[in-house]
């Protein structure tokens, strides 16, 4: 049985994505942009639109973008070719 010191046990341990091997990381950053990048496309499928924009109008699309590394201008502009900041000419009308 190994002894932990009392710092070891008493300190709450946090997950850091640094320590997960680059191979891991690249695969969930991969991930995350699929995510991103399907949901853009589910936007132009009515089956799929509701739940398209539930997913950038929630935390869906903060979390995934952060994972994927885009920065916030960059969220802001996939926002914004979404239509997420109510940018009227993106919208279809049918």
């Amino acid at each position: 049985m190994l002894m932990m010191s009392h710092q070891t046990t008493s300190r709450k341990k946090q997950f850091t994505t640094s320590k997960l091997p680059d191979i891991k990381m690249k695969g969930i950053k991969n991930l995350a942009e699929a995510i991103i990048l399907q949901s853009l496309e589910d936007l132009y499928d009515p089956a799929y639109r509701e739940e398209s924009r539930k997913f950038f109008q929630k935390s869906g699309f903060r979390i995934s973008s952060e994972v994927a590394g885009l920065n916030t201008l960059k969220q802001l502009k996939l926002l914004y070719l979404t239509g997420g900041r109510r940018n009227e000419r993106n919208i279809r009308r049918s």
